[in-house]
């Protein structure tokens, strides 16, 4: 007789209770500084959704990290943070051989780093809502990639050699702080990407 086993948690705490059986954590309003939690995560070896919101109380925190240990957890496919106080994307993101997915929305990241191109299998990336101002100089080799949302952001650079070919869709919706010419000249070099807005 096969026993139902928990896989998707949205406690930590619970969570750590059956890490090996851990696939899903989505973790919600969450108000803790989770840099000292590396021990915990490095235990869910068999995480492939990782998605979490802050609490807007988390803006408090000026020395909010997350683990380094999310890094080595190779069967991560999706990951999602929202509203977390992030300068930079972390490093260790660019080591996540399998992810598929990746979304940071609501935050003070201003570049993305030119490693992003080490996510080969990646197919959806969005970094939303964030003073974001460039675009990096590898996205044109991610051949995976099929979607990407810059929307809410103060890109202003839209070359068309920037983007790689294969994208079905690309969104630019909100603040528009781009020329709207350049954004319609990129729509005729990108006939066959959905371009919004």
């Amino acid at each position: 007789m096969n026993l139902f086993r928990k896989t998707e948690f949205s406690s930590l705490t619970e969570a750590s209770k059956s890490p090996k059986n851990c696939r899903k954590l989505i973790l919600t309003f969450y108000d803790q500084n989770l840099k000292d939690q590396g021990e915990i995560f490095s235990k869910f070896i068999n995480l492939e959704v990782l998605e979490m919101q802050a609490d807007p109380s988390i803006y408090y925190l000026d020395d909010f990290e997350f683990p380094a240990e999310i890094g080595r957890l190779k069967k991560i496919k999706k990951i999602s943070f929202l509203n977390f106080p992030l300068k930079i994307i972390p490093e260790w993101i660019f080591d996540l051989e399998s992810l598929e997915y990746l979304t940071i929305r609501g935050n003070d990241i201003e570049t993305i780093p030119d490693s992003i191109s080490r996510l080969e299998k990646l197919k959806t990336l969005r970094i939303e809502n964030c003073p974001l101002n460039k675009i990096p100089n590898t996205l044109n080799q991610m051949k995976s990639l099929q979607i990407l949302g810059f929307s809410d952001t103060k890109i202003t650079d839209l070359s068309w050699n920037l983007f790689p070919c294969n994208l079905k869709e690309i969104n630019f919706s909100g603040s528009g702080k781009y020329q709207k010419e350049d954004l319609e000249y990129l729509k005729t070099k990108m006939v066959n990407t959905i371009i919004y807005p």
